[in-house]
Formats: C-alpha cells, sequence, structure tokens
C-alpha cells in the first residue's frame, strides 16, 4: 500500500467516477483502475460497486476511507513539517563571553533568539578574550564577544565599537592623580594586567610611542571587577572599562584620572571556515542588529 494509492482511492469516493479522479490527479483511467484493483488486492475486499452512475463506496469502502483520509492527512503535515525544517534553524550555539552578560547585551539576544529561532539553543560561557579565540580556533567554542584584535587567518569577526579603558584610583588619591602627567601616574603603584590582556596590550602601545616606562605592579589581576575591587581598596591605580568606572564614581568607590584614556576595539569572532554556517550566520544577523557594528573583517 503506497501514498499515492491512498490518495487515488480518496479522489475515486469523492468524484464518484474512474474519469474525473484521472482528471483530478492527472494520470489516466487503466491507471487508476489499476491502482483501484491493487488495494482492494491488498485488503483483501472490495472499495466500490461499479453502476453505471459511476463508483460507489461499499460498506468496509467507507470505513476504510475514514483512516485512508486521516493517514494522507497525517502525510501532508508531515510533509509541511519537512519543508518548514529545510528553512527553520535547529542546533546548539556555544557562546564565549569576556565580560558579563549585561555588558554585551545578552538579554537583547535571547529574546531575538527566543522570537526568531525557537529551535536554536544558546549555551553561554564566561572566559577571557583570550581563551575564548583559543576555544573558536580549536572548535570548543562557536563564537564569543572579545575585547581587543584576533588572529584574521583564522578567526572572522564584526566590529562592534570602540571601549574607553579609563585610569582609576582610590578615592583618598585624588589630590595625587588631578593634574598629574602620564610619567607622574605611571610612579604610583598599580594593579597590573596579564601580558595578553587586550587593556595591557593598548597601554603597551602608548607607552612606547610615548617613550614611557611600563609601571610596576604590586597586584597583577586580568579582570575588571578584580582591578575595580584592589582600586577600591586603596592600594593601586587600574585600568577600568568606562561603564564600572563610571558606576564606581557614583558609589564612591574610586575616582577617574582625567589626564587620559586608552581605547580598545570590541570585537564578535568566530572561526573563519564557518563564515557560510546558517547558525552562526543567524547569530551574526541578530549581533549586527544589536551592535550595528560596521564591517566584518
Amino acid at each position: 500500500m503506497e501514498l499515492y494509492q491512498l490518495r487515488t482511492f480518496a479522489a475515486v469516493a469523492k468524484t464518484g467516477h474512474l474519469t474525473r479522479a484521472a482528471e483530478q490527479l492527472a494520470t489516466s483511467q487503466p491507471a487508476i483502475s489499476a491502482q483501484i484493483k491493487a488495494l482492494e488486492g491488498e485488503f483483501k475486499t472490495s472499495l466500490f460497486t461499479r453502476t453505471a452512475k459511476g463508483m460507489v463506496l461499499t460498506a468496509a469502502g467507507n470505513e476504510i476511507l475514514k483512516h485512508a483520509e486521516t493517514v494522507l492527512a497525517e502525510s501532508e503535515r508531515l510533509l509541511q513539517r519537512a519543508r518548514t525544517l529545510q528553512t527553520e534553524l535547529v542546533g546548539t550555539v556555544s557562546l564565549g563571553l569576556s565580560e558579563d552578560g549585561n555588558f554585551w547585551q545578552i538579554e537583547q539576544l535571547c529574546n531575538l533568539i527566543a522570537a526568531r529561532h525557537k529551535r536554536i539553543k544558546l549555551g553561554i560561557y564566561n572566559s577571557s578574550s583570550r581563551f575564548i579565540l583559543q576555544d573558536i580556533i580549536k572548535g570548543a567554542l562557536d563564537c564569543g564577544f572579545i575585547f581587543g584584535d584576533f588572529p584574521k587567518n583564522k578567526v572572522s569577526g564584526f566590529f562592534l565599537r570602540p571601549q574607553k579603558i579609563m585610569v582609576t584610583a582610590p578615592v583618598a588619591w585624588e589630590h595625587r592623580i588631578v593634574g598629574a602627567t602620564w610619567e607622574e601616574i605611571l610612579l604610583l603603584p598599580w594593579a597590573w594586567l596579564a601580558p595578553d590582556c587586550a587593556y595591557r596590550i593598548k597601554a603597551m602601545e602608548l607607552f612606547e610611542a610615548k617613550n614611557l616606562k611600563p609601571p610596576e605592579s604590586t597586584v597583577s589581576a586580568d579582570m575588571d571587577a578584580t582591578v575595580l575591587t584592589i582600586v577600591a581598596s586603596g592600594s593601586c591605580v587600574g585600568l577600568i572599562k568606562e561603564p564600572d568606572a563610571l558606576e564606581a564614581v557614583k558609589q564612591g568607590k574610586i575616582v577617574i584620572w582625567e589626564g587620559d584614556y586608552l581605547e580598545v576595539d570590541l570585537h564578535f569572532v568566530f572561526k573563519r571556515e564557518r563564515l557560510q554556517d546558517p547558525l552562526i550566520q543567524s547569530i551574526l544577523d541578530m549581533v549586527k542588529e544589536i551592535w550595528r557594528p560596521e564591517s566584518v573583517l
């Protein structure tokens, strides 16, 4: 028993005539007769009574028709679902964050995914920019948000925007930093950064351009929250991204040196080979909508 035979059976039952059913199905009358005969042979019962006016369902045929219509309806639903799945994205995307979700506007991203791609599951993992890049290259992560540059021979990405990085100090040191030069700021105790931190890389570029000696660190840290805690404790100067620094100033925890600041680029990155991956493309489209980045690199 094939679906096309059931469709033929239903068409004959509806039209009550072999010729009309053949016209409806765009086939020949002999083909229709052969299919009905094949079904009757398989069911081992007569489906129609042939009369001068056409085809009339037998009692058995009428009962079988109900089941046939159910099967045909289910097959149509299955077909429509299969067609939907051709365009509906299904899968899990692992996303690395080098800062908290609020900073990277993850709530907006999750809302867009829920509204447009209900069958995409998002796995979110917090890490540093360096490890996010390493994991993307290894295939352990699909994509991520990072500070700073990335190896363009292995990773692609969208530039999101520049981020100001502020030099901050304990509240009690405000008199020491007002009007201070870089040379004077660098003589103070610092909570310094890991060599591969985007803040430190940008700072070292600035120091080299200005022929300045990097600060001697009394504490080493590579996360804004940690640096902020150390600076607020009253023992060090440190680099903190602008929104965190401004909020801490509002709370009376720190002060900001007004003499200068750094700028680090924010990027959304993914493995270069996955540029045409529909899952990655869908996430990229939503990130672009949220951040309105300027270009893909």
